[in-house]
C-alpha cells in the first residue's frame, strides 16, 4: 500500500502540472481567437479530474465534467461551423438582456447549489466552489458566442479561484489562475481591438 500511495502522490503532482500547462495553452489560444482552444480545453477537463476529486472540490469537478466539457464542444462547433461567416466568427458585445439573465442565473445557481453541497456532501468551501461553477458556465457561454464580456466574468472567476485553490493546498492551480488574471486583461484588450477593427472594416 505504501508504494501505491507514493505512486498516487507522484501522479497527482504530475497531473497538476499537465493541467496547468494545458490550461495556460487553452487561454492563450482563446486570446488569439484560435479555434484550437476548444480541443485543448477538452484535454484539460480530463486531466483535471483526479486533482479535483482529491481536493474534494465537487462543484468544480461537476463544472469540468458537465460544464467545461459541454461548452468546449459547443465552442468548437460554433467557431468552426455554427456561427462562422467566411470561416470566422466576429467579436461582438452581449445584449443587456443576456447579461442580466446570466447575472440572475449566477446568483440563484450559486445559492442553490452551494446550499445543496453544504448540506449533503463533505465539500470544501461549497458556496465559493459553487460560485466558480456557475460563473464559469456563464463565461464559457459568452466565450463560445465570442462576446467581449466573457473576459470580465473570467476575471472575477479567476480572483475567486486563486483563493479557493490556495486554501485547498493546490498551489500550481492557484498560480495558474493568477496568471489567468493577467491573461483576462490581455484577452479583453485583444478582443476589443479585434471588435473595433471589424466594425471599422468595409462591408
Amino acid at each position: 500500500m505504501g508504494v501505491l500511495s507514493e505512486i498516487w502522490q507522484v501522479w497527482l503532482v504530475a497531473d497538476e502540472w499537465i493541467g496547468t500547462v494545458l490550461g495556460l495553452l487553452a487561454v492563450w489560444l482563446l486570446v488569439r481567437e484560435d479555434w484550437r482552444t476548444w480541443p485543448v480545453g477538452v484535454a484539460y477537463v480530463f486531466v483535471s479530474i483526479t486533482v479535483l476529486v482529491e481536493a474534494r472540490l465537487y462543484a468544480n469537478l461537476a463544472l469540468h465534467l458537465v460544464g467545461f466539457l459541454t461548452m468546449n464542444l459547443y465552442g468548437w462547433y460554433y467557431w468552426r461551423v455554427g456561427g462562422a461567416k467566411d470561416g470566422d466568427v466576429p467579436v461582438t458585445r452581449a445584449s443587456v438582456r443576456m447579461l442580466v439573465t446570466l447575472a440572475v442565473a449566477c446568483a440563484a445557481g450559486t445559492a442553490a447549489f452551494g446550499a445543496w453541497l453544504a448540506g449533503g456532501t463533505d465539500a470544501a468551501l461549497p458556496f465559493w466552489d459553487s460560485g466558480i461553477l456557475v460563473m464559469s458556465l456563464a463565461a464559457f457561454l459568452l466565450s463560445a458566442r465570442k462576446h467581449l464580456e466573457n473576459w470580465i466574468v473570467w476575471f472575477v472567476v479567476d480572483v475567486i479561484s486563486v483563493g479557493v485553490y490556495f486554501a485547498q493546498g493546490l498551489p500550481l492551480y492557484a498560480l495558474l489562475y493568477f496568471v489567468y488574471l493577467g491573461m483576462a486583461v490581455w484577452g479583453y484588450r485583444s478582443w476589443r481591438r479585434s471588435m473595433l477593427e471589424g466594425a471599422a472594416a468595409p462591408a
